[in-house]
């Protein structure tokens, strides 16, 4: 059995609209040998979760939370196959554990879990080679994130396999490469592929499309491919870890293509560089943080990645997303208030062969 289909995980969280309201989850691991009757567990629990959630009587959508009730993710209880006592016979305060501890063990989530103040729309899949965030109303990422040193770098070939992804669940729509055909956008990676060349299986996974959204070619084969560049020289420093969330910002209204997949009016990466040994914890007020929010339209093109620098402070503004929630506060007012400084680049290496860039029209 690969190490894929062994660790592959997916997360489901379910929030109601008022803070009195049932909140429920399912949390699968799915495996190959159980892939198909989990994706019927999967399907039958998400029914019941909305046949509870509808009985509720809701008043209307919540306002967004300020940032600190952010950090209060949606709960979760056992999922099928778990090894926890059943649901039903366990009191509420049993039941509730943190949404966000179903993946904690990853690497790519270090320094803490993107949320928002409605965790409604989030389904968490962990995808091994990174972990996702993804949107089933406006078919896409919410956020992808993802750890990068030189161990992820190698001379594994560009697989092009986009394909929907398994993971999802079965009553979500997924999103096939062909949906993008004659758009007139470019299928753009989140997690790039050239950031898991070290073996074929890492650089497959980067082409499910739930690590995908719709970039103008401007953009895509532009600042943002010249920042992923940039990433690569810094994870290829010794001793240097990135950590490393991307996804896109939505106006109230889009436009969409396909049968329903949402357009960002631009994109954002946020990049804090540190050493292979430090954790959040380590993370001071000198750390590295580059902060960058691209327009995804025609203006794009010609500029330098370094251009559309901002801070995390208003990413986290545009998005309603608080990040970096394992780092200390001070530490992030600090961090997440300022904009990176690109006065000395680092050098780039010569590559060791050439990679094609990550969009196909």
């Amino acid at each position: 059995m690969s190490s894929l289909s062994k660790s592959r995980r997916i997360g489901v969280g379910f929030q109601g609209c008022r803070s009195s309201d049932a909140v429920s989850s399912l949390m699968v691991r799915r495996t190959t040998a159980s892939r198909k009757a989990t994706k019927t567990a999967v399907a039958v629990s998400i029914l019941a979760l909305v046949t509870t959630i509808g009985s509720v009587w809701c008043g209307g959508t919540p306002d967004r939370l300020p940032k600190a009730a952010a950090s209060n993710p949606p709960e979760t209880v056992p999922g099928a196959g778990s090894s926890s006592p059943a649901a039903s016979t366990l009191g509420a305060p049993e039941r509730r554990r943190s949404f966000a501890d179903s993946i904690a063990g990853s690497p790519h989530i270090a320094l803490g879990v993107p949320a928002d103040a409605d965790s409604s729309d989030d389904i968490l899949l962990d995808e091994q080679a990174y972990v996702v965030s993804y949107n089933p109303t406006r078919n896409g990422p919410n956020w992808v994130a993802w750890q990068l040193d030189r161990s992820h770098f190698g001379l594994a070939h560009r697989r092009d396999d986009f394909r929907s992804d398994p993971l999802l669940p079965a009553l979500s729509y997924h999103v096939e490469p062909r949906d993008y055909t004659r758009s007139g956008y470019d299928r753009g990676h989140m997690c790039p592929s050239a950031d898991r060349t070290r073996d074929a299986e890492q650089n497959s996974l980067t082409f499910l499309m739930t690590n995908i959204l719709p970039q103008v070619h401007e953009l895509n084969d532009g600042p943002w491919k010249k920042l992923e560049e940039y990433e690569r020289v810094l994870a290829n420093e010794a001793d240097a870890q990135l950590y490393i969330v991307a996804g896109g910002i939505f106006a109230d209204t889009q436009p969409v293509i396909g049968p329903g997949i949402s357009v960002p009016t631009a994109n954002y990466k946020i990049i804090v560089a540190l050493r292979t040994s430090q954790t959040a914890t380590d993370v001071g007020s000198q750390t590295k943080v580059v902060a960058a929010v691209m327009p995804n339209n025609l203006t794009a093109g010609g500029h330098a990645w370094t251009d559309f620098l901002t801070s995390v402070d208003e990413v986290e503004t545009a998005t309603g997303y608080d990040f970096l929630s394992r780092v200390a506060e001070a530490t992030q007012r600090v961090i997440e208030a300022s904009v990176f400084e690109p006065a000395a680049a680092p050098k780039r290496r010569s590559p060791r062969r050439t990679l094609a860039p990550d969009g196909i029209r």
